[in-house]
């Protein structure tokens, strides 16, 4: 019951940002990146609950997209939602970037955004990912998910300390 009552995510994406799927107005999931490979496309759309191959972002209506950035507008309960992502390693000019920041709800980029880039409501770009993981996102109740939790104890998210001091090294 609690996974049939559960909405899929509108939003996910990767921890390194390169990758990002969008679930599409007829609830479909759209890519951001035109050659992600098969694991990728199955992981975002198994995990994005959809069992359809992956559409691209850039062949949506409400999507502009050039070889380095996409914006995407997708409306869920009467609000328009803005995504931006990076799509390429390529520096964009700043004030470019800044601008269509200033627009955007939520912006993703595998890289480190400038400062002044300001989205109204989450900047997803490598420091902020780096701390979080993969990220899913419902939109209409603002529902977060990341992988990595602050209390997260994995051993390999805490690196062993060495004791200092001491002359015990094996």
């Amino acid at each position: 019951f609690w996974a049939v009552s559960t909405p899929p995510p509108d939003l996910l994406v990767t921890a390194d940002g390169r990758h990002l799927a969008l679930r599409t107005s007829d609830g479909e999931i759209a890519l951001l990146r035109d050659r992600a490979g098969d694991y990728t496309r199955m992981m975002l759309a198994e995990n994005g609950g959809f069992d359809g191959e992956p559409g691209l972002i850039s062949e949506q209506h409400d999507a502009r997209c050039s070889r380095d950035l996409c914006m995407a507008d997708r409306v869920i309960a009467g609000r328009r939602w803005r995504i931006v992502a990076t799509r390429s390693a390529y520096l964009l000019p700043a004030t470019d970037l800044i601008a269509a920041c200033r627009v955007a709800d939520i912006v993703v980029s595998e890289r480190r955004l400038p400062s002044r880039c300001q989205p109204r409501w989450l900047r997803l770009d490598r420091p902020m990912l780096a701390q979080t993981g993969g990220v899913a996102i419902t939109f209409a109740t603002r529902h977060v998910v990341t992988v990595r939790q602050p209390d997260d104890r994995h051993p390999w998210r805490v690196p062993a300390r060495a004791a200092q001091g001491s002359d015990n090294l094996c």
